[in-house]
Order: structure tokens, then sequence, then C-alpha cells
């Protein structure tokens, strides 16, 4: 059975994966040998043999380890560093290619103790968008995907057999970004972690409309006692829209279940709201 958590101590370093190394970009690798490339690349110049899958337009990695997470909630040192050096790689080689995949998603598993995986979504452009300097570092972790899970398959699986691989869609993936970015607003937040209690938090884009439904319940008072949770939920949404440069979009409909409050946002709404 697979179960998703999140463990937002361990996050912050998570999100650098990507951040320590400088991307030589050369015209070097094609779609068609991109497996093979990412293989003997890693196994070249570190050492490192994923397993790696291409589905259409996205890229799977799988890095099976005897050790994810230490007793204190932190990665592992040695995962750590496998894992940036197979995502480094496998970046060399997905940027040197025309056309590119979309995605590159990245699995380590805790194969020997506890069954879990670690896995983080990329889209593609945004590592050309970092890279080339027109988003912060701070913004490149915000885009990444990033879930922790247990899945008892995990365990002694060397090839990735237990991983649901699929490609990935670019408005799923905006959604889940949608809804991480909520939940991390209100756990790791200073301003917000300390008063509010999360259940489960749904985003969908449906034709024109953005649908928000987040269990995001107020458990003590806050020190400034005026904060609308929709409508803080309903920023977030809209910097994702103006990341993303989304522009066939007219409404955002936000459900708070933990209330029952409903709110709903009109585009021109929107740009007085963010004044």
């Amino acid at each position: 059975m697979r179960k998703r958590k999140t463990a937002p101590a361990i996050i912050p370093i998570l999100i650098a994966v990507f951040l320590s190394g400088c991307l030589k970009i050369e015209p070097t690798y094609t779609k068609e040998k991109i497996v093979d490339s990412v293989i003997s690349l890693c196994l070249t110049e570190y050492n490192i043999e994923p397993k790696v899958w291409l589905l259409e337009d996205t890229l799977w990695i799988y890095i099976p380890v005897s050790s994810l997470i230490t007793s204190n909630l932190q990665l592992d040192q040695e995962t750590f560093i496998a894992i940036n050096k197979v995502m480094l790689g496998a970046s060399r080689v997905v940027l040197s290619m025309k056309p590119r995949p979309q995605f590159i998603v990245v699995v380590a598993s805790d194969t020997q103790q506890y069954g879990l995986d670690y896995m983080i979504t990329t889209w593609i452009p945004d590592i050309v968008k970092y890279q080339l300097q027109l988003i912060s570092r701070d913004e490149f972790g915000r885009r990444n995907l990033i879930e922790i899970s247990e899945d008892a398959k995990a365990l002694g699986d060397e090839e990735g057999r237990h991983l649901e691989k699929k490609d990935i869609n670019f408005w799923e993936f905006l959604s889940l970004q949608i809804s991480q970015r909520i939940r991390f607003k209100f756990t790791l937040d200073p301003k917000y972690q300390d008063y509010f209690k999360l259940g489960e938090i749904n985003s969908e884009i449906s034709g024109n409309t953005f649908r928000i439904k987040a269990y995001i319940e107020k458990i003590k008072a806050l020190p400034d006692d005026k904060i609308n949770v929709q409508k803080e939920i309903a920023k977030i949404v809209f910097e994702v829209i103006k990341a993303y440069e989304i522009k066939d979009y007219l409404l955002i409909d936000i459900e708070n279940t933990a209330t029952g409050k409903k709110a709903l946002f009109t585009k021109s709404e929107l740009v007085k709201l963010l004044r």
C-alpha cells in the first residue's frame, strides 16, 4: 500500500538538489538514445547506474538506495550526493537535445529499511529558465514537485517495478504545484505554521476555471486575525498563473472544506487583490 506524506523538515535540502552545479549545454545527445545516454553518463562519470525510462515526454529515473533519511529526518548524505549527481547528469543530457522531453521525474527509494520513496518532478523549461537566471533559486525550488511516500513494494525493488510511471501532463503538474504551494504556505511560513491544521488539498484546472478544495482549519487565533484563507489561496494561485504566463482563465473557485466557506474570484478581482 502506498501512503503519501509531506516531510517539511527535509524539504529545504531536497529542493536544492538541482542547484549545486553548472550545466554546460552542447548539442550532443538525441531523444532516441536518451535512456542509454543518461545511464552511460552517470555510470562513466559518477559510478552510479540508475534505471531510466522515457515515456513520451517524461524521463523517469530510479535510484535504489540502502538508506533514504536519517533518524532526525534529514536526507542521508550519501543518498543526497547520489541524487544530485544523477540529476545533474540527466539535466546535461536533456538540455543538449532538440526536441527535448518536457519533464524529469527522479525517484530515490529506500529498498532495505522502510520502503520510502522520494520523488521530485521538474518541468524542463524551468531548468532552462533557472540556468538563464530568468527565475530565482527560491522560485525554482517552489516549482519542483516533491513527494515523500511509503510503499512496501519498494522493499527489495532494485529495478523500479513498483513505480507507477506515466507521461506527466502539464496541467496536472500545475494543479499539483498549486496544492503543494498552498500546503507549504500554511505549514512552513512562520506567519501561519502554528495556527492552522491542514487536511486534504485538491486543485483542478477545468476549462477556464481553477478549482481548489482545501481543508485548512484555524486551531488558534493569529496575532493579526484579519487573514482571509480564501484570499491567501487566491494569491497563491495567481502567483502560479503569472509564473507560467497562463492567459486563458476566467475564474478561480475556492472552497475551504474545514469551514464550508467558498469564494469566487474573476481575473480582474485577482489583479485588484494583489495591488
